[in-house]
C-alpha cells in the first residue's frame, strides 16, 4: 500500500515543482523547453497510472507485485539500458558536431532514458513475455 501512494506522491511533487518552475520563468519558452515539459507530463502520468493500478489491484486482494510484473519490469529495464547506450553515443556525437551546453545534454539524456524505459515497459506489457 505504501508503494502505491508513494508513486502518486512523487508524481504529484514532480508536477507541483514543475509548475512552480514554469511560473517563475520570466522569458518565453522555446520549442525544446516545451517538449521537455511535455515529456515530464508524460512521465508524471505514467507514475500516476502505476500508482492507481497498484491501488486497484490491492483492493481486489491481489499481491502488489507478481512474477509476471517483475519479469516485465526486468526485461523492460534491461532492454531500455541496452538501447540507451546507443542513445548516449548519439548524444556524444551531437556534442561534437553541434555546440550544446553540458547540462542540456545531460538533461536530455536522462529524459531520453526515462522515455525509453516507459516505451519498453509499455511494449512488454502489451506484447507480453515469450517463453524462452
Amino acid at each position: 500500500m505504501k508503494k502505491s501512494w508513494l508513486a502518486i506522491l512523487i508524481s504529484a511533487m514532480v508536477l507541483v515543482t514543475t509548475i512552480l518552475w514554469l511560473m517563475n520563468t520570466k522569458k518565453p519558452l522555446s520549442i525544446p523547453e516545451i517538449s521537455q515539459y511535455g515529456v515530464i507530463l508524460v512521465l508524471v502520468g505514467l507514475g500516476v497510472y502505476v500508482g492507481i493500478s497498484r491501488l486497484k489491484s490491492e483492493k481486489r486482494g491481489e499481491p502488489p507485485e507478481d512474477e509476471l510484473s517483475k519479469k516485465i519490469l526486468q526485461k523492460a529495464s534491461s532492454t531500455a539500458y541496452y538501447i540507451s547506450l546507443y542513445m548516449w553515443l548519439a548524444l556524444a556525437y551531437m556534442i561534437d558536431t553541434q555546440k550544446l551546453e553540458t547540462h542540456t545534454v545531460i538533461g536530455t539524456g536522462i529524459l531520453g532514458m526515462a522515455i525509453l524505459f516507459a516505451v519498453c515497459w509499455f511494449f512488454y506489457k502489451v506484447r507480453g513475455m515469450k517463453d524462452a
